[in-house]
């Protein structure tokens, strides 16, 4: 099987998001992939987190033997310029977000990608509609979800979780496109009910939100992230509509439905069509719908669970492993069984 590597991007550690989940799912299915962690490593080391996945933390995988043909997977733009470096036979780029607003310092580097990307997904419509118009090989791969560690049997509540109210509870990067206005707005109307955040804070120096019934707990780490979504009433998608959200497909869509939530969120594009979520803008009416949801019984969780199945990382694995398959098949490179 090919070899896939993935430059230094992400924390593997960080925020467990759609590389990470890409690359464990395609190292099943029996892709080798050498995924380099970011950050400064006092002693240098390869782990091998299975047969066929291993984290460089300080070690170039260049100098892992591998199998090719090997495949480049690229997810910030500017790493477009490593090809040389890595000389590979295949070259993904994963587009995860539109090059726009707080991401506009991309766009520069999209031209490159166009000319020398193989291979390209877009995790969300409007993305792939402006990739696809410009490059003949782009493929939709929405993100999902590791179902099973979502809606597992969980430990006990966490005890830094308030008590005595129903919480309402957003998971994901603490960052300049929520609707920041909007949720000062509706947690001052609902004074009955606990706003919990978790996650990192991200182009922000500090939460920027203060009321009593508010708690921001920061970062969690991933196999502690489903004892905390079990214990939301709701669970908040509360994005600004702009240029950079209109292409935005919630990886914490999938997390709250797989842990059988109900979700409140604003009308983005890419929530438009899901069964039985719950959308407004209009502050008020958030409001409002968040209330009715509290307080009737829910009677939809048996069809946000199976949404959230149906949309399992290992189905996205699938699809992009036939990508990848057929992208071969037409450029025919060589190299198929040498060993670096």
């Amino acid at each position: 099987m090919p070899t896939i590597i993935y430059p230094p991007s992400i924390p593997w550690n960080w925020m467990f998001q759609r590389p990470q989940q890409l690359m464990r799912q395609l190292s099943t299915l029996g892709y080798h992939v050498l995924y380099e962690d970011l950050g400064h490593f006092s002693h240098p080391t390869v782990q091998k987190l299975s047969s066929t996945f291993s984290l460089c933390q300080g070690i170039s995988p260049l100098s892992i033997s591998h199998p090719r043909p090997r495949i480049l997977w690229l997810t910030v733009p500017s790493h477009i310029n490593l090809i040389e470096h890595y000389a590979p036979d295949l070259v993904i780029y994963d587009a995860v977000d539109e090059p726009k607003d707080e991401f506009s310092s991309w766009a520069p580097y999209y031209p490159d990608i166009l000319k020398k990307a193989d291979l390209i997904f877009a995790s969300g419509k409007s993305i792939y509609e402006y990739l696809s118009a410009n490059h003949p090989n782009v493929h939709l791969v929405p993100n999902g979800v590791d179902y099973h560690h979502f809606a597992s049997a969980l430990p006990p509540r966490p005890a830094d979780l308030p008590t005595g109210k129903p919480i309402v509870g957003y998971s994901g990067a603490i960052a300049p496109w929520l609707d920041w206005d909007l949720l000062t707005h509706v947690i001052k109307s609902n004074p009955d009910f606990s706003f919990v955040f978790l996650g990192t804070l991200f182009q922000m120096g500090k939460f920027p939100l203060k009321n009593p019934n508010i708690k921001y707990i920061g970062l969690k780490p991933y196999n502690q992230l489903p004892a905390y979504l079990h214990q939301f009433a709701v669970g908040l998608i509360p994005f600004r509509l702009s240029q950079m959200t209109k292409g935005c497909n919630p990886i914490k869509l999938y997390e709250y439905y797989a842990a059988g939530i109900p979700v409140m969120g604003t009308p983005l594009p890419e929530l438009l069509n899901v069964p039985k979520i719950h959308l407004e803008s209009d502050p008020n009416l958030f409001s409002l719908r968040l209330r009715q949801i509290i307080r009737y019984k829910d009677a939809c969780k048996t069809e946000r669970l199976a949404y959230a199945q149906a949309n399992d990382w290992t189905v996205r694995a699938g699809l992009i492993r036939n990508y990848i398959d057929e992208t071969f098949n037409k450029i025919a490179k060589p190299a198929c069984n040498n060993l670096v």
